[in-house]
């Protein structure tokens, strides 16, 4: 171990390396000895840098020697004096042990005693890991650049050291009595590499004095009975040529440096040109992104006006569509003039004739109407007569009018009486107009022969006793709702005014001045209705029976036989709605089920379409637009044209006198109304 810290202390003597740089690892490596290794360190880098020993190479040289082989005993066993000379140098190095030499500056005797002692007590399997763990560090150590020549003897001096210690460590062979008790006296009662008084490492250098390289630094740790390596010894180990071969590789670095250092300033002057050129290249590529900005902002002003071409030409191309579509249209008239102009000249020619022959029927009515009145043709008489007189001597020509202006009054005020005797003799006149508003409603009313679905305020028992007057009846639905019926026993007939027409009636009458409207009730809805009473009569409700294939499951191939029925209600002759049942396989079961469709789920559903499609108030929309249209024909604004007041009060005096009942005076009155909305509309327009 001593040898070990001799061996590496000059290493790093020479090489200049930091103690510090090695502490952690002989921590680790020798356990409590890296104490005393780091001291160790500590003052030799201290004494010997790297400069000093640059500047004396051969004091460095010199160090390998004597003072190398003396410092490192020193350090370790701490024996030997001053030396003085050569002869005194000589005997220390083989001297006792001198606890009392003196000791370099900075080493402490009682710190390396106890280092010893601790060394000591460790045992030999742990002083040969020790050992084993030195050799592994000087091979790590071998590994630093100018290190290697050195770390390579130092390697071979310590495996030589391993090998002996473990061939120690064998069994030796049988010896006499007095050889076992002698070495049993000088080894004592311990043993190992570095216990008792003699170290086993001291016959080392002995046995192996041709090795006298890797013995430079080993020294017994014993007294004056074991001797270390000689002077001579330590003076072959000779390290100049390590030391050159350093300051050599160290000029090949410095070498290596300048060349570096040159490469450097190239690829430095290389790296400022490349600068420049990036600046260049930026300044380049910021000119060249504000040019393609521009060119950006005219690409997608181009694109603009490229999309408004676009649309131009699509606009072009659908005018010269249209162009070319009316040019053939242009082209089709021209080939047709001809035949169209033939068409035209034929409808007028028909036209014509249709008019000459109604100037030839009203002339010929005419004529009829001279003949049948004895005035006209003693007008026509006197006028033949007048036609013969002078017209420049006519003297007596304003009494000939004025006689027969007295005739012809008189003739007028006969023909009032004649006419007022006629027209009120049964109440004819009043019958005939009333027959007229029927014919008008029967025309114009859609469903005017349904019954009606009404609404009612007022007396309900008055409306029930009014209706009767005509023949019908009245049926309570839900609350003010009625449904007015026609009676079972009624006829199909196409002239049969049915409840909706008298309901409609009484609706409009019922807007006219209460001076007019006299009956304790209103009615403020009407709808046509399909009620069970018409829909069971049978006389004026028909129903036809079609049949058909099935559409069920399989399609018509196999339902090949005519199941499906589809029953149609007609209502005075003309249809109404219909209903078809087919789920069944049987034709009279689904004629049964379609009947009661029929007269149930279809009937209802049916009103409901009625009531939505004829609301009363689309109703009077339509019938005062019909009236309109009327007057504007004729150049009348007046409502007077339609329903005279004098005709009204015929009507009334015929209801007093029980010649008509009191629904015809209310059908008079709804027409009255209607012409009095149609006035009011011709004067807003």
């Amino acid at each position: 171990m001593r040898f070990y810290v001799h061996l590496f202390s000059g290493t790093l003597l020479l090489t200049g390396v930091s103690a510090s740089f090695f502490h952690p690892f002989l921590s680790s490596l020798c356990g409590g000895a890296g104490v005393l290794l780091e001291f160790c360190f500590e003052v030799l880098i201290d004494r010997r840098s790297y400069r000093e020993m640059y500047r004396r190479r051969r004091f460095v040289c010199g160090l390998a020697g004597l003072s190398h082989h003396a410092v490192g005993r020193r350090l370790v066993t701490g024996g030997g004096r001053k030396p003085t000379d050569k002869a005194n140098t000589s005997e220390g190095s083989k001297g006792g042990g001198n606890d009392r030499g003196e000791l370099p500056p900075g080493f402490d005797a009682q710190k390396l005693r106890a280092m010893q002692q601790m060394l000591s007590s460790q045992p030999v399997e742990k002083q040969m890991e020790m050992m084993k763990k030195a050799l592994e560090f000087q091979k790590t150590l071998g590994r630093i650049p100018g290190v290697g020549r050195l770390a390579q003897k130092n390697i071979e001096v310590m495996e030589r050291l391993l090998k002996s210690v473990e061939t120690q460590q064998q069994p030796p062979p049988q010896s006499p009595p007095h050889a076992a008790s002698r070495s049993a006296g000088v080894g004592g009662a311990a043993s190992g590499l570095f216990s008792g008084n003699t170290n086993t490492l001291s016959g080392l250098f002995q046995s192996a004095s041709a090795s006298a390289a890797a013995a430079a630094g080993v020294g017994g740790v014993g007294g004056g009975s074991s001797s270390g390596p000689t002077i001579d010894e330590l003076k072959k180990i000779n390290l100049g040529p390590e030391i050159e071969a350093l300051f050599a590789e160290l000029a090949s670095m410095r070498a290596k440096k300048n060349s570096y250092r040159d490469k450097l300033h190239a690829k430095e002057e290389e790296f400022e040109k490349l600068q420049k050129e990036l600046a260049q290249a930026r300044e380049t590529d910021t000119s060249l992104r504000t040019k393609l900005r521009k060119v950006e902002q005219d690409v997608v002003l181009l694109n603009s006006e490229n999309m408004e071409l676009k649309e131009h030409e699509k606009e072009w191309r659908q005018v010269r569509k249209r162009n070319e579509v009316l040019s053939d249209a242009v082209q089709r008239l021209q080939r047709s003039d001809a035949a169209q102009d033939r068409q035209r000249s034929d409808v007028l020619q028909t036209q014509l004739n249709e008019k000459e022959e109604n100037l030839r029927s009203l002339q010929r009515k005419l004529e009829r109407l001279r003949r049948r009145d004895p005035l006209l043709q003693f007008s026509r008489l006197c006028s033949d007569v007048a036609r013969m007189c002078d017209a420049e001597r006519d003297p007596a020509k304003e009494l000939s009018d004025d006689a027969f202006a007295a005739l012809q009054s008189c003739y007028e005020r006969e023909q009032d009486t004649a006419w007022e005797a006629a027209s009120m003799r049964d109440g004819a006149a009043a019958h005939a107009y009333v027959a007229i508003v029927r014919r008008l409603l029967l025309s114009r009313l859609p469903h005017a022969n349904y019954d009606a679905l009404v609404t009612v305020e007022g007396d309900a028992a008055a409306l029930k006793s009014f209706v009767g007057e005509c023949g019908f009846e009245l049926h309570p639905v839900m609350a003010e709702r009625y449904v007015v019926a026609a009676p079972a026993t009624a006829t199909a007939s196409q002239t049969f005014l049915g409840p909706y027409a008298v309901g409609m009636a009484l609706f409009l009458s019922g807007k006219m001045d209460a001076a007019t409207y006299k009956l304790p009730f209103r009615l403020t809805a009407v709808c046509p209705n399909v009620s069970t009473t018409l829909a069971g009569n049978t006389q004026r409700a028909t129903v036809q029976y079609e049949t058909a294939r099935a559409s069920g499951p399989g399609g018509q191939a196999v339902n090949v036989t005519e199941t499906q029925i589809n029953a149609k209600l007609f209502i005075d002759g003309a249809p109404a709605y219909v209903a078809e049942a087919q789920d069944s396989r049987s034709a009279l079961s689904n004629r049964e089920a379609a009947t009661e469709k029929l007269v149930k789920a279809r009937r209802q559903q049916y009103n409901e379409q009625l009531a939505k499609q004829h609301r009363v108030e689309a109703v009077e929309r339509q019938l005062v637009q019909i009236i309109v249209a009327h007057l504007k024909s004729n150049g009348e604004t007046s409502a007077e044209a339609i329903t005279p007041s004098g005709v009204v009060d015929m009507v009334h005096t015929a209801v007093e006198k029980g010649y008509l009942t009191r629904v015809d005076l209310w059908l008079v009155h709804g027409l009255q109304y209607l012409s009095r909305a149609a006035t009011g509309v011709s004067a807003s327009t």
